[in-house]
C-alpha cells in the first residue's frame, strides 16, 4: 500500500488537519474512510496496532492515546512511510504528554512549545476564512482556547455556522470551509484588540512566556479562558503589572491586620493569603521561569523587611506549611525536611518524639523562610535549589 499523492505537512499545521488533507488529496471521502482502510492495513503490518489510529479525527492526536501512546507513535511512523514523509515531520505536528507540570495542571508539548493541557480546545475549532482561502490547512494555534483572532488578517475567528448556528469543528465535518450541516462558512465578526494581542503572542516565539500566565489568571480569577471577555480582562490586568498583584496582596495583608484574632505567630499563612503560592506555580514556563512567583517572593521580602522582628509578633511571623515553604524556597518538600533537621529552619512548636512533619503542617515561620531564601543566590537557568546535599 502506498499513497499516490505525497502530501507534505506544513510546519505549523495541526496533526488532524494534515491527516484530513492526506485523505482528501488521495480521493478518500474524508479521514474516516481513510482510517477504516488503515485500521486493517496496520493490523496486517503489526497485530499490536489494532485500533492504534482511531476512526474519529478528534481523537487522533497522540496525547489522547494515554496508555497506548507508544502504539499511536508506531502507527504514525508507518503512516509516514506510506506518505513518503519523514516520520519526524509528522510527529512534530502532534501534541504529546509532557513530564512538566504547571502547578498541578498536566501539560502537553509540541516541538518547543509546552502548554497546560486545559488550554486545548476539545469541542470546537474556530477558523479564519481568509486563511483557508489562501492555504487550505489548519494551524495548530487555532486549537488553543485563548487564540480568538487571526493575527495575520486581523479578523475574529469564525466560531459558529451562520446557517445552523452550531459551533464549528472541522474535525467533525471533515471539511475546512463547510459546517457539518453542509453550509459554507462565512465571517462577520469585528476585530477585538485584546484578542489580537493574545493571538499575536501565541503565534510568535514568545508563546511559551504567556501560556502559564493565562492558566494562572483563569484559576485565580475563576474565569473560563473561552469566555468572550477573558482576553480583555487578562490584558488589562497585566498592563499594570506588577502593581495589580501587589495591590491584591496589600488588601489581604490589611484585612489580616484588621481581622486579627490570634497572635500572628500562631496564625496560618493560608488563612491570610489563601493558595497564593500553590496557584503561582501554574504560571511557570518550561525553562522554569515564573514571573508571578518572583513578584510574590519580592512582596514577602519587602513585607519581612518592613516588619522587623519585635517583642510582639507581627504579620511577618505567620506560620507556613511545609509545601508553601518549599515553593518560596524554590525547592522540594524533602529539602525542607532536611533544612529543619539540620537546624536551618525552626519549628513553630515543640515536636513529639518520632513525629513526622506533613506537607500541610503549618510549622515554619514566614520570616525565617524568606531570610533563608535570600541567603542563597538565584541560579540561572533556574532549577530547583538544593540547600543540603543528599545523604
Amino acid at each position: 500500500m502506498h499513497f499516490l499523492v505525497q502530501t507534505k505537512p506544513y510546519p505549523d499545521e495541526a496533526l488532524e488537519s494534515y491527516l484530513l488533507r492526506l485523505a482528501s488529496d488521495n480521493s478518500y471521502d474524508g479521514y474516516s474512510e481513510l482510517a477504516d482502510i488503515l485500521w486493517q492495513w496496520l493490523v496486517e503490518q503489526d497485530h499490536e496496532l489494532e485500533g492504534a489510529l482511531p476512526l474519529e479525527l478528534s481523537k487522533v492526536d497522540v496525547y489522547h492515546a494515554r496508555q497506548a501512546s507508544s502504539f499511536r507513535i508506531r502507527a504514525l511512523k508507518l503512516l509516514a512511510q506510506l506518505a513518503d514523509v519523514n516520520a519526524g515531520n509528522i510527529l512534530a505536528l502532534a501534541w504529546r504528554r509532557s513530564n512538566f507540570k504547571f502547578g498541578n495542571l498536566a501539560a502537553v508539548s509540541r516541538n518547543e512549545l509546552t502548554i497546560p493541557l486545559e488550554l486545548l480546545r476539545t469541542d470546537n475549532i474556530p477558523v479564519c476564512i481568509e486563511c483557508l482561502f489562501e492555504s487550505s490547512y489548519v494551524p495548530f494555534y487555532w486549537h488553543l482556547k485563548p487564540y480568538k483572532t487571526c493575527h495575520k488578517h486581523k479578523t475574529q475567528l469564525t466560531t459558529h455556522c451562520g446557517e445552523c448556528h452550531e459551533l464549528i469543528d472541522y474535525r467533525a465535518s471533515e471539511a475546512f470551509l463547510e459546517c457539518g450541516c453542509g453550509c459554507k462558512l462565512t465571517s462577520s465578526e469585528q476585530l477585538n484588540d485584546a484578542d489580537f494581542k493574545i493571538a499575536s503572542a501565541l503565534a510568535s516565539s514568545s508563546s511559551q512566556k504567556i501560556v502559564g500566565l493565562i492558566s494562572w489568571f483563569a484559576k485565580v480569577k475563576q474565569i473560563d479562558v473561552s469566555d468572550l471577555d477573558f482576553n480583555r480582562t487578562f490584558v488589562e490586568y497585566f498592563s499594570t503589572w506588577p502593581e495589580s498583584l501587589t495591590a491584591e496582596l496589600n488588601l489581604l495583608t490589611n484585612n489580616a491586620r484588621l481581622k486579627q484574632l490570634n497572635p500572628f505567630n500562631k496564625t496560618k499563612f493560608n488563612s491570610v493569603y489563601g493558595n497564593v503560592n500553590c496557584d503561582a506555580q501554574i504560571a511557570a514556563t518550561s525553562n522554569r521561569k515564573n514571573k508571578v512567583l518572583d513578584e510574590i517572593i519580592n512582596y514577602f521580602v519587602e513585607l519581612v523587611d518592613s516588619n522587623p522582628k519585635a517583642k510582639h509578633p507581627n504579620i511577618a511571623d505567620l506560620v507556613l506549611c511545609t509545601f508553601d515553604a518549599a515553593v518560596l524556597l524554590n525547592t522540594t518538600t524533602e529539602q525542607v525536611y532536611r533544612l529543619h533537621q539540620e537546624g536551618f529552619l525552626t519549628c513553630a512548636y515543640p515536636q513529639k518524639k518520632h513525629e513526622q512533619l506533613r506537607a500541610d503542617s503549618h510549622v515554619f515561620y514566614l520570616r525565617q523562610v524568606i531570610e533563608l531564601q535570600q541567603a542563597f543566590a538565584a541560579e540561572k537557568p533556574q532549577t530547583k535549589k538544593q540547600f543540603i546535599a543528599p545523604w
